[in-house]
């Protein structure tokens, strides 16, 4: 007799338990369902937040590789319009994420950050955008590409801080008036 056959027979001579049985069968049939039925969620979530961690890669990276090389040179508007449909790239990237679908919607989460980095992007691509237009037809001065270069520096500063999970302050201006 093998092993199974014994454990049938033994079933059938405590027929008692054979309701315990049933109850244990069942609720293995239950775990395996439930981790059948929720395994693809559970990996789509943890797809989601490696997607979301590389987005913020792609965004801080975007701005230190133009922190970094624009000192290096003096603009002219094609090269500033092509570092804008650069953001621009990133920026649709971002745009076309399921932000809402991550699971922590908190004020440090990966979600809010990747809204604040598409902000940041946006406002970079205007820069770039309007002083390509400044500059139509020559060369940026050197005052011009160091605005260029200390705007960059500072929103690469802020991603850098937002990254780390640094607390970040709101911006506070002084009056108009100077009071």
């Amino acid at each position: 007799m093998s092993k199974m056959d014994d454990l049938v027979l033994w079933f059938e001579g405590h027929d008692k338990l054979a309701g315990w049985a049933q109850f244990f069968g069942a609720m293995l049939a239950l775990v395996v369902t439930y981790f059948t039925a929720f395994m693809p969620i559970w990996h789509r979530k943890r797809q989601l937040r490696k997607a979301a961690v590389r987005l913020l890669q792609n965004g801080y990276e975007i701005f230190e590789s133009y922190h970094r090389t624009t000192p290096k040179f003096l603009p002219v508007s094609l090269t500033l319009r092509g570092a804008a449909a650069v953001f621009g790239g990133v920026i649709d990237e971002i745009s076309r994420f399921p932000v809402y679908e991550l699971d922590d919607q908190g004020s440090r989460s990966a979600a809010r950050h990747l809204v604040a980095l598409n902000g940041q992007l946006v406002a970079t691509r205007l820069i770039f955008e309007s002083t390509a237009v400044e500059i139509e037809g020559r060369t940026a001065t050197v005052e011009e590409r160091d605005l260029l270069v200390e705007f960059l520096g500072d929103r690469l500063e802020l991603v850098r801080a937002m990254l780390a999970g640094e607390e970040l302050k709101r911006p506070e201006w002084s009056d108009l008036e100077g009071t």
